[in-house]
């Protein structure tokens, strides 16, 4: 409409109200109740004193706001300046039941446009803020219910079962078992062991649990997403942009047509004295044309389109930082995946162990012996292979650092546990059947023989190949996996999921070349967890943190937030995005060639003031209403 006037009339301090809407609705009933059944009905002056009653209530609060506009920002060409011409135009004319009509269907429309756009609010609202206002602080006598905002960074609180977490803390309890849907979207209770990260939003199940709080109220990650979703709306996407644009010129043109359309045929009747000029008959076309031509339709439908989308993606576990992000997304060419952590778990598994002159099972034995003393991945990994009741018995453990492990076993033995490079170093030659081909692995040396190779790999997630498989279904032909992990593995775990361009042993500044390289032909969008990322994100045209397991500096440089670790909500991204752009573009063609139709039957004289209103109110509800349809779109779930 105007330059700044905003079609939500300052609704978040003042709702549209019902009372006078029905109040002007009953004295008009009355007046034409009154006009065709009563004889003693009164007529002229009183009858528009009547008339002027049921009009106040709907058109004072339109009149005064044109006239705010109009003084504060100077904005003459708006919808509210539009409606009171209009409507003082037909009290002009002696059209007053349509002048009240006119200004008492507009706002009805508001106000159903209103709960139409605070559903969305709340609806949204509701999805994001799921924190519990109070806590339980743990003291010495027992626990003390607090105001959640006023516990401090050392607190330790009880959380009980069916209760929220509203603080990011460590777990201090010995296990939970959380339903984490309110960050990740994903049903499925979760266990966390002792010292784990628990997030606010967490839903405890099962048992109390004890935490220990690491961030303030105001910087748990749920703080952050919700400050995200507020300033969110402030990052318009193109096409809102461009309507709003399109309605500060469309506005003044319409105004202008509206006048040529007064005072052309009365300069025709003075060239032409057969041409008869009822200045009444042109006013009230134009006032029609004036009516119909509101592009409100246009300028709520759009805006509240993308809202209602990054509602949609809120449900599914995803937070855009903007709507502009969300039309973004729908534009991706090319996606770019980091390996470790983004679509492999980042936790390695036992895949295969080779042996010479010895079992497996003695070979496994010996290596979890000594491993027991190693917090690294992969020591971690062959315990969980194991069992303890497995382990030999083992003595004198030593690290070399960075290589491995040293031990003696039972027999008086010495034992390496460690890379193919310590056992270079140790002068040991690894024979080709047990040679870790460039994979991740740990080998096992008996009295200075290589006995046993133990062959790891990160898991892939399960998500991850149908992910890769959507993304081509969608016509995303360019999938690369960047990776800092050794070629080899890259390639492997590659092959495994689908993607055809994977490069490993990159630093940050390769990614970011490679990344660059592919910007100069594609749109394209990064999905990464790690803090060496962030550099990388921030440069993509769209940005996506895995906010399950990302850095802070990462989410904070992401477009788009997955509260979880789930690849496959990139596929659903996308696909909301594609969807809120489709009724972005059915509400535009459906609300323009609407309007066209009606202003060419007003011109032809076929087209009343009152059609005039119950289209254009008419137009924007249905608009509205498949606005509604993004908030409520369920992506095809990963199955």
């Amino acid at each position: 409409m105007g330059d700044s006037h905003s079609h939500d009339h300052g609704h978040e301090e003042e709702e549209v109200s019902l009372k006078p809407i029905c109040i002007s609705a009953v004295i008009l009933v009355l007046i034409i109740a009154g006009q065709h059944f009563w004889s003693w009905w009164p007529q002229g002056w009183l009858q528009n004193v009547l008339y002027i009653l049921a009009f106040c209530p709907v058109g004072i609060p339109v009149l005064v706001e044109a006239w705010e506009l109009l003084r504060r920002e100077h904005s003459f060409f708006n919808e509210c300046a539009l409606m009171s011409i209009a409507a003082i135009g037909a009290f002009f004319i002696n059209q007053q039941t349509e002048a009240v009509l006119l200004m008492l269907l507009y706002q009805l429309g508001e106000y159903l446009q209103d709960k139409a756009v605070h559903k969305v609010r709340h609806d949204i609202s509701k999805i994001a803020d799921v924190r519990s206002q109070t806590v339980l602080k743990i003291l010495d006598q027992g626990t003390l219910e607090i105001p959640a905002n006023e516990a401090k960074v050392g607190d330790h609180l009880r959380v009980i079962p069916g209760m929220r977490v509203s603080l990011d803390g460590k777990l201090l309890s010995e296990e939970a078992l959380l339903d984490l849907s309110a960050l990740t979207g994903e049903s499925m209770l979760e266990e966390r062991e002792k010292g784990s990260e628990i997030l606010a939003g967490s839903v405890v199940s099962a048992r109390p649990i004890d935490i220990v709080v690491t961030k303030p109220y105001e910087d748990s990650t749920l703080a952050r997403i919700l400050q995200m979703t507020e300033e969110a709306s402030e990052r318009k996407p193109e096409t809102e942009r461009l309507i709003r644009r399109f309605a500060r010129v469309y506005t003044p043109i319409v105004f202008g047509l509206a006048l040529l359309v007064v005072l052309a045929p009365w300069i025709w009747s003075l060239a032409s004295s057969s041409f008869q000029y009822e200045f009444s008959d042109w006013l009230y076309k134009a006032l029609v044309f004036l009516v119909i031509s509101c592009p409100c339709a246009l300028v709520i439908s759009v805006p509240l389109t993308y809202f209602s989308g990054m509602g949609a993606t809120s449900r599914h576990g995803l937070l855009f930082k903007g709507a502009l992000y969300l039309e973004e997304l729908r534009r991706i060419t090319a996606v770019v995946f980091d390996k470790t952590g983004t679509l492999t778990v980042g936790e390695f598994e036992v895949k295969k162990v080779l042996t010479s002159g010895i079992s497996s099972e003695e070979a496994l034995g010996y290596i979890a012996a000594v491993e027991a003393h190693s917090s690294h991945p992969m020591a971690q990994a062959i315990l969980r292979h194991t069992t303890e009741s497995s382990h030999k018995q083992v003595k004198d453990i030593e690290e070399v650092t960075g290589m491995g492990l040293t031990a003696i076993s039972q027999d008086g033995e010495k034992l390496l546990v460690g890379s193919e490079r310590m056992m270079h170093k140790e002068g040991l030659e690894v024979p080709e059947s047990l040679s870790p081909r460039g994979k991740s692995a740990v080998l096992l040396a008996i009295g200075g023989v290589v006995k046993a190779t133990v062959i790891l790999s990160d898991q892939i997630k399960k998500q991850s190949k149908a992910t890769i498989n959507e993304l081509q279904k969608f016509g995303i032909k360019k999938l690369v996996m960047l990776s800092g992990d050794k070629p080899e593995v890259v390639q492997a775990t590659a092959k495994e999921i689908g993607i055809s361009d994977a490069r490993g042993a990159l630093l940050p500044d390769d990614k970011m070349r490679a990344v660059e390289e592919l910007m100069e032909k594609d749109r394209v969008a990064f999905v990464g967890d790690g803090l060496n990322d962030a550099p990388v994100m921030t440069m993509s045209h769209i940005g996506i943190a895995m906010g399950g397991i990302a850095s802070d500096a990462t989410i904070e440089a992401a477009d788009v937030v997955i509260q979880g670790n789930d690849p496959y909500k990139v596929v659903q991204g996308i696909e909301i995005s594609r969807n809120t752009h489709k009724i972005v573009i059915q509400n535009i063609i459906f609300a323009l060639g609407f309007k066209l139709a009606v202003m060419i039957l007003a011109l032809m004289g076929f087209a009343s003031l009152t059609l005039a209103v119950l289209a254009d109110v008419g137009v924007t509800l249905l608009a509205v209403l498949n606005s509604l349809r993004a908030l409520y779109f369920r992506a095809k779930p990963f199955n």
